[in-house]
C-alpha cells in the first residue's frame, strides 16, 4: 500500500467506529427494586455509570454518581441512592426512605 494511502486508510476506519457508537446519555433498561414496607422503585443507570434515573413516590430524578467507600452512590440535593450488588437504598423521594431494597 503506498504511504499517501496509509494515513487515509486509518482516518477512515477511525471514523467509521465513532459512527457506532452510544450515546453517553443513553440508559439500560430499569432496574426493579422491591423494597421493606412493601416499598418499590426503578432506577436506570446511564452508561458508563456517571448518572441514574430514579422514578419513587410519584416523582423521577436524575442522580449524579457520588463517591462511596463501597458499592455505588448517586446524589442529587437530598435524594440519595445507594446500591452494592442486588441490595440498594433509596432516601429523599416521597414515601421514602426505601430500605432493604433487592432488585427484582
Amino acid at each position: 500500500m503506498p504511504r499517501l494511502l496509509l494515513p487515509l486508510v486509518l482516518t477512515g476506519l477511525a471514523l467509521a467506529g465513532c459512527a457506532t457508537v452510544t450515546p453517553m446519555d443513553s440508559t439500560d433498561a430499569p432496574i426493579r427494586y422491591a423494597c421493606a414496607a412493601g416499598k418499590r422503585f426503578t432506577a436506570a443507570y446511564a452508561l458508563h455509570g456517571k448518572t441514574v434515573v430514579v422514578s419513587a413516590g410519584g416523582a423521577t430524578r436524575t442522580l449524579k454518581l457520588a463517591r462511596s467507600g463501597s458499592g455505588a452512590r448517586y446524589t442529587s440535593g437530598q435524594a440519595e441512592i445507594w446500591s452494592k450488588g442486588p441490595q440498594a437504598q433509596l432516601h429523599g423521594f416521597p414515601g421514602g426512605p426505601y430500605e432493604d431494597c433487592r432488585s427484582q
